[in-house]
């Protein structure tokens, strides 16, 4: 499968790569990509130190605002395929403070969440993404690929 992908801070690293297709784990949705969104935090990851990478990666793929339709959702997860869904960019951290806690990981007060395409995960330029169903937001009343700027 075709992603875009950057090391950040290294423009001339940037490139459409060929990566193996992500399998889901149990639970999760498997989406094909059908947008992304182009801002400056993209540019600001590509071309200055403003991101990083995931662990153990020598490069991620890039993009954070996103618009998919699920190709496999598990019976439990409250999608059904065919689904559009936008991603959730920031995670919570591992050891969650008092706003990770309490789902508004927004406002993290230590610092240690993630980001899609930005910090520490992998973004949604790519043409097939999983994702926790609990980070995946249905993109119905009438959007469209307009949904892509729900992030």
């Amino acid at each position: 499968m075709r992603a875009a992908t950057v090391v950040p801070g290294k423009p001339d690293l940037a490139a459409v790569s060929e990566l193996p297709d992500p399998a889901p784990r149990p639970g999760e949705l498997l989406v094909e990509g059908l947008l992304t969104g182009v801002c400056a935090t993209d540019h600001d990851v590509t071309h200055s130190s403003h991101g990083a990478l995931p662990p153990g990666q020598d490069r991620m793929v890039l993009f954070h605002e996103s618009l998919g339709r699920v190709l496999h959702a598990p019976a439990i997860s409250g999608f059904r395929e065919g689904d559009y869904v936008v991603g959730v960019v920031r995670r919570p951290d591992p050891r969650p403070c008092e706003a990770c806690a309490a789902g508004q990981w927004d406002f993290c007060l230590n610092g240690e969440y993630t980001e899609c395409g930005i910090k520490q995960l992998d973004g949604f330029g790519a043409q097939r993404w999983t994702i926790e169903p609990r980070f995946a937001i249905k993109a119905g009343g009438g959007l469209g690929e307009l949904a892509v700027l729900t992030e």
